[in-house]
């Protein structure tokens, strides 16, 4: 099976906690993941709400440089992934940096292209909370784009730095929708009409995503997909089957959000993916469907767009 993951945060745990990202206990490991191939892995920074100014830039850093430290380590495990044809017979994972939060630019322009050169391919454009470019969707009285926020997004289509509005709060997504001149994507983001839930998108938030070309990464946390702390592969069809009837045919991806979130007990980590995969072949879905929602939507976008 072909996989392009749009995002996991298995980067910053490992980063943080010093785990080896070979072999290990998380949801992620290039051992397990190495059964898929292609397999292209978003490795997402993630950027505490807390962080600001020089402290955001150090964290960022500290990841980027562990993420190195990784790929000579494991070279043959792993290679990052800045564009161009990848060799069939190269079964590495195609590691892909991206960060979870705006605050990696720490309120300055010119990080922006500091992170471009680092081969960050998108960026979450913040977390739950606020920062310098908006206000995320747990902030109370939340608003929208602030001027530098607005300049950001200029900015990171001018470098080729995909927009990513997953977490962004309501009046945020529509002020990215008036600014944006390119198509954006939401990472890691579940249908609100199935789950209610503030992360979770609406109808006419995925209408325009997909108007503007854009992607949705379909997230395996629990609470994004059912109420409870478990679900079926059914209930996460549910999902998928409501943004294919709103024609999301070549808007939807793989989003899993590994390390990050509490995982079902049917897909607890990525070499179980394969099972959700074949799951939507038995249950309607055709081959070339499946494929384009596990990776060539994925692929061809981000060809396009970010490298």
């Amino acid at each position: 099976m072909k996989l392009f993951d749009l995002h996991c945060d298995t980067l910053y745990e490992c980063a943080v906690k010093n785990i080896d990202m070979k072999i290990n206990d998380l949801q992620i490991s290039l051992e397990r993941g190495a059964k898929y191939s292609p397999w292209f892995q978003c490795f997402a920074v993630w950027m505490p709400d807390e962080l600001r100014g020089h402290a955001a830039e150090e964290h960022f850093d500290r990841c980027y440089e562990y993420l190195q430290r990784q790929i000579d380590k494991h070279s043959d495990f792993i290679v990052q992934y800045t564009g161009g044809d990848f060799d069939g017979a190269d079964k590495r994972c195609r590691a892909v940096l991206t960060v979870e939060g705006g605050s990696a630019f720490a309120g300055k322009p010119e990080r922006i292209l500091y992170l471009k050169k680092c081969g960050v391919a998108a960026v979450t454009l913040t977390w739950n909370g606020a920062n310098e470019i908006c206000d995320g969707v747990m902030t109370e009285n939340a608003g929208g784009l602030t001027d530098f926020g607005f300049d950001c997004v200029r900015e990171m289509e001018s470098c080729g730095i995909v927009v990513d509005v997953s977490h962004i709060s309501q009046k945020g997504f529509w002020d990215v929708d008036s600014v944006a001149q390119k198509p954006y994507i939401a990472t890691h983001s579940n249908s609100g009409f199935i789950r209610s839930h503030v992360r979770n998108l609406t109808d006419e938030q995925f209408t325009a995503i997909k108007n503007r070309g854009g992607l949705v990464g379909i997230n395996l946390y629990t609470k994004f997909v059912a109420d409870g702390d478990d679900y079926t592969l059914e209930q996460l069809k549910r999902h998928i089957d409501h943004f294919l009837s709103l024609g999301g045919e070549r808007v939807l991806a793989i989003g899993t959000d590994f390390d990050g979130a509490q995982m079902p007990s049917c897909l607890g980590d990525i070499s179980r993916l394969d099972s959700l995969y074949d799951y939507l072949l038995q249950g309607g879905c055709s081959e070339q469907l499946c494929d384009d929602i596990f990776f060539n939507n994925a692929y061809s976008f981000m060809r396009k767009y970010a490298f």
